[in-house]
């Protein structure tokens, strides 16, 4: 059985005087296919279809197959230890994000930016990317909201960009860019040359948000389709890869679990190169608008960031039981630790383990035990000491496991 091979391929391999009639007969005869999923959305290759050959179904089932294990490992992680991870994926999402366009972030510039949403207050350092982190923070609460319309695209980029655009990056149209946009490569070639005029633009985009919206096409693929199509459109002068990625996200959040859709980013950054190359093929004429390989390659992605996810909470779930294990041995042990103090302790394991900066903070303890800051902090000061935990700061409270707890704890797992 021969490989589904890209038009564009077999376009070279045919014989000069016959290529154009052969790749047209063959693109019309995917498009017509039963099994082809059509969009109905032209580009000026023609219009966007994902065609259905064996190496698509092959890498679906693949990827639904191990997304059942990481839902069901996910599910059953302890609450905090979910809380914890998932605020660390989000650090990791929105710092590789800006990574790839050439945005410099940290994952402390992002935690502080989270605990300003968390806590309605701004900080200066959490006032950069709050909007930005409170997006993505409703991809975890509930609150997440697909656009119904143009404008609501304009107000998740805003959301995105408060505070990032220079002025004559700023938009000029009534919701979208009003002059041309090119994408240029490092030796300043024109790649792609965005839609024009604005009137276009918001055409296009009411045509994404209906693709998003049919319920003839399976979610994982339009939403992959969807983010061909929205950096396509190109409908800003900067942001657009921000925004296209955050919107795959949010479309995504529906088929696939956090942990897999908040990795996404972290993999493409690491990709980078062959991320771009999908959408450089993708829109070559020869391709006729077939997506397939597109929608092959992001999968590709999205395997990668589950296999990555897979092997970490594993290794993390094995140190929280065996961890706990040796919890539950020493509180009647020589600590004698109360059940509140080894509440308490179960707690700080698993920010041990889950949290990026295996912190946690006198107002999280208080909040995950229903209690006062006073009440937790009398709890935190006998384990201080009884030499289990460390203060690190006060203002906030926040603490870890002292190098005694984490060796008689986590590291006696072996």
């Amino acid at each position: 059985m021969k490989d589904y091979a890209p038009l564009q391929k077999l376009f070279y391999q045919e014989k000069a005087s016959e290529r154009n009639t052969v790749i047209r007969d063959e693109a019309l005869r995917r498009l017509n296919e039963g099994s082809t999923f059509r969009s109905g959305i032209s580009i000026a290759t023609g219009e966007l279809f994902l065609a259905v050959p064996r190496e698509l179904t092959m890498i679906s089932e693949r990827l639904f197959r191990v997304e059942r294990r990481v839902s069901k490992l996910w599910r059953e992680l302890p609450g905090i230890a979910r809380w914890a991870y998932i605020r660390g994926l989000i650090m990791g999402e929105i710092v590789s994000t800006n990574e790839i366009e050439g945005v410099y972030s940290t994952r402390r510039q992002i935690e502080e930016a989270l605990e300003s949403v968390a806590s309605q207050k701004i900080t200066p350092e959490g006032k950069r990317f709050k909007e930005f982190a409170r997006l993505y923070m409703q991809l975890t609460d509930g609150s997440r909201r697909y656009p119904e319309s143009p404008k609501d695209i304009r107000i998740i980029y805003d959301a995105i960009m408060e505070g990032e655009l220079t002025e004559n990056l700023r938009l000029d149209g009534e919701l979208f860019r009003k002059e041309a946009a090119d994408v240029v490569s490092s030796h300043q070639e024109v790649i792609h040359s965005g839609v024009m005029p604005e009137s276009k633009i918001v055409v296009m985009l009411e045509q994404l948000i209906g693709l998003i919206n049919s319920s003839k096409i399976p979610p994982t693929f339009s939403a992959i389709i969807a983010h061909f199509l929205f950096e396509y459109i190109h409908p800003f002068y900067d942001g657009n890869g921000r925004t296209g990625r955050y919107l795959l996200s949010l479309y995504l959040s529906e088929p696939l679990s956090l942990p897999t859709v908040l990795s996404l980013s972290t993999v493409i950054a690491e990709n980078k190169n062959r991320y771009y190359k999908a959408f450089k093929a993708a829109e070559s004429p020869l391709n006729y608008g077939e997506l397939t390989f597109f929608v092959i390659q992001i999968m590709e992605f999205i395997r990668a960031a589950q296999d990555s996810t897979m092997e970490d909470l594993e290794e993390k779930v094995t140190l929280l039981m065996v961890a706990e294990q040796n919890l539950n041995e020493l509180r009647s042990g020589e600590y004698s630790l109360s059940p509140k103090e080894t509440d308490v302790m179960f707690q700080a394991l698993q920010y041990h383990l889950f949290d990026v900066f295996s912190e946690i903070s006198l107002a999280n303890i208080a909040d995950n035990m229903d209690v006062s800051k006073q009440t937790a902090r009398k709890y935190v000061a006998a384990l201080e000491e009884k030499g289990l935990l460390k203060a690190i700061s006060s203002k906030p409270y926040k603490f870890i496991l002292t190098p005694r707890a984490e060796k008689e704890l986590v590291l006696a797992t072996g």
